[in-house]
Protein backbone atom coordinates (compact mmCIF):
# COMPACT_ATOMS: atom_id res chain seq x y z
CA UNK A 1 0.00 0.00 0.00
CA UNK A 2 1.77 2.99 -0.98
CA UNK A 3 -0.44 6.45 0.00
CA UNK A 4 -0.32 9.73 -2.13
CA UNK A 5 0.21 11.27 1.27
CA UNK A 6 4.02 9.79 1.99
CA UNK A 7 4.87 11.50 -1.11
CA UNK A 8 5.64 15.08 -0.15
CA UNK A 9 5.47 16.62 -3.43
CA UNK A 10 1.55 15.50 -4.10
CA UNK A 11 0.35 15.91 -0.27
CA UNK A 12 1.90 19.59 -1.46
CA UNK A 13 -0.01 20.07 -4.59
CA UNK A 14 -2.95 18.19 -2.83
CA UNK A 15 -3.46 21.03 -0.09
CA UNK A 16 -2.24 23.88 -2.48
CA UNK A 17 -5.58 22.99 -5.22
CA UNK A 18 -7.75 22.18 -1.84
CA UNK A 19 -6.64 25.75 -0.20
CA UNK A 20 -6.71 27.88 -3.45
CA UNK A 21 -9.28 30.69 -4.33
CA UNK A 22 -11.66 30.69 -7.49
CA UNK A 23 -9.20 32.80 -9.34
CA UNK A 24 -5.96 31.08 -8.63
CA UNK A 25 -7.71 27.67 -9.01
CA UNK A 26 -8.13 29.17 -12.96
CA UNK A 27 -4.58 30.05 -13.61
CA UNK A 28 -3.28 26.69 -12.08
CA UNK A 29 -6.27 24.78 -14.48
CA UNK A 30 -4.28 27.34 -17.46
CA UNK A 31 -0.83 26.86 -16.33
CA UNK A 32 -1.24 22.80 -16.36
CA UNK A 33 -2.72 23.42 -19.80
CA UNK A 34 0.21 24.92 -21.01
CA UNK A 35 2.48 22.62 -19.46
CA UNK A 36 0.94 19.71 -20.93
CA UNK A 37 0.67 20.96 -24.45
CA UNK A 38 4.28 21.89 -24.27
CA UNK A 39 4.92 18.57 -23.48
CA UNK A 40 2.94 17.03 -26.22
CA UNK A 41 4.76 19.21 -28.69
CA UNK A 42 7.50 17.82 -27.51
CA UNK A 43 6.62 14.20 -27.46
CA UNK A 44 4.85 14.74 -30.83
CA UNK A 45 8.52 16.63 -32.59
CA UNK A 46 9.97 12.91 -31.02
CA UNK A 47 6.89 10.98 -33.28
CA UNK A 48 6.62 9.30 -29.29
CA UNK A 49 2.78 8.92 -30.46
CA UNK A 50 2.06 7.54 -26.61
CA UNK A 51 3.24 10.27 -25.04
CA UNK A 52 1.87 12.43 -27.33
CA UNK A 53 -1.79 11.15 -26.63
CA UNK A 54 -1.11 10.63 -22.81
CA UNK A 55 -0.14 14.75 -22.68
CA UNK A 56 -3.07 15.90 -25.45
CA UNK A 57 -5.64 13.77 -23.57
CA UNK A 58 -4.78 15.52 -20.23
CA UNK A 59 -5.00 19.05 -21.60
CA UNK A 60 -8.91 17.96 -23.11
CA UNK A 61 -9.47 17.15 -19.65
CA UNK A 62 -8.50 20.64 -18.85
CA UNK A 63 -10.74 22.29 -21.64
CA UNK A 64 -13.63 19.73 -19.93
CA UNK A 65 -12.59 21.24 -16.58
CA UNK A 66 -13.03 24.91 -17.65
CA UNK A 67 -15.86 24.06 -19.54
CA UNK A 68 -17.79 22.47 -16.22
CA UNK A 69 -16.37 25.43 -14.08
CA UNK A 70 -18.29 28.26 -15.95
CA UNK A 71 -21.47 29.45 -14.05
CA UNK A 72 -23.97 29.21 -17.24
CA UNK A 73 -26.33 31.93 -15.05
CA UNK A 74 -24.06 34.52 -16.03
CA UNK A 75 -25.43 34.85 -19.92
CA UNK A 76 -23.81 35.50 -22.36
CA UNK A 77 -20.05 35.62 -21.42
CA UNK A 78 -20.33 32.08 -20.18
CA UNK A 79 -22.27 30.73 -23.27
CA UNK A 80 -19.12 32.44 -25.18
CA UNK A 81 -16.55 30.84 -23.20
CA UNK A 82 -17.96 27.44 -23.78
CA UNK A 83 -17.66 27.68 -26.98
CA UNK A 84 -14.23 28.94 -27.58
CA UNK A 85 -13.37 26.15 -24.83
CA UNK A 86 -15.20 23.50 -26.89
CA UNK A 87 -13.57 25.12 -29.84
CA UNK A 88 -10.15 24.50 -28.50
CA UNK A 89 -10.57 21.70 -26.85
CA UNK A 90 -11.56 20.57 -30.36
CA UNK A 91 -8.46 21.56 -31.70
CA UNK A 92 -6.59 19.42 -29.50
CA UNK A 93 -8.37 16.41 -30.57
CA UNK A 94 -7.61 17.10 -34.35
CA UNK A 95 -4.10 17.88 -33.56
CA UNK A 96 -4.12 14.47 -31.22
CA UNK A 97 -5.26 12.69 -35.02
CA UNK A 98 -3.54 14.24 -37.23
CA UNK A 99 -0.20 14.42 -34.99
CA UNK A 100 -0.37 18.43 -35.97
CA UNK A 101 2.13 20.52 -34.02
CA UNK A 102 0.81 23.56 -36.50
CA UNK A 103 -2.68 22.82 -34.85
CA UNK A 104 -1.74 23.10 -31.55
CA UNK A 105 0.26 26.94 -31.76
CA UNK A 106 -2.90 28.52 -32.02
CA UNK A 107 -4.51 26.78 -28.52
CA UNK A 108 -0.97 27.94 -26.92
CA UNK A 109 -1.67 31.17 -27.95
CA UNK A 110 -4.94 31.25 -26.88
CA UNK A 111 -3.79 29.50 -23.40
CA UNK A 112 -1.32 32.00 -22.75
CA UNK A 113 -3.71 35.28 -24.05
CA UNK A 114 -6.48 33.77 -21.42
CA UNK A 115 -4.04 33.31 -18.37
CA UNK A 116 -2.82 36.54 -18.90
CA UNK A 117 -6.10 38.32 -18.76
CA UNK A 118 -7.53 36.14 -15.86
CA UNK A 119 -4.47 37.15 -13.79
CA UNK A 120 -4.54 40.47 -14.29
CA UNK A 121 -8.47 40.41 -13.89
CA UNK A 122 -7.65 38.24 -10.63
CA UNK A 123 -5.09 41.32 -9.33
CA UNK A 124 -7.36 44.37 -10.65
CA UNK A 125 -10.38 42.67 -8.27
CA UNK A 126 -8.01 41.98 -5.15
CA UNK A 127 -6.06 45.32 -5.44
CA UNK A 128 -10.05 46.62 -5.56
CA UNK A 129 -11.10 44.27 -2.34
CA UNK A 130 -7.96 45.40 -0.69
CA UNK A 131 -8.89 49.25 -0.88
CA UNK A 132 -11.91 48.78 0.30
CA UNK A 133 -10.66 46.60 3.05
CA UNK A 134 -8.58 49.50 3.91
CA UNK A 135 -11.63 52.12 4.15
Amino acid sequence: MHSTSTNPYSAYRQTSVATASPDKLLLMLFDGAIRFLIQARVAMEEKNHEATNKWLQKLQDIFMELNLSLDMKQGEVSVNLRKLYEFYQNEVLMANVEKSVERLQPVEDFLRSFRETWAEAARIVNQQHNELGKR
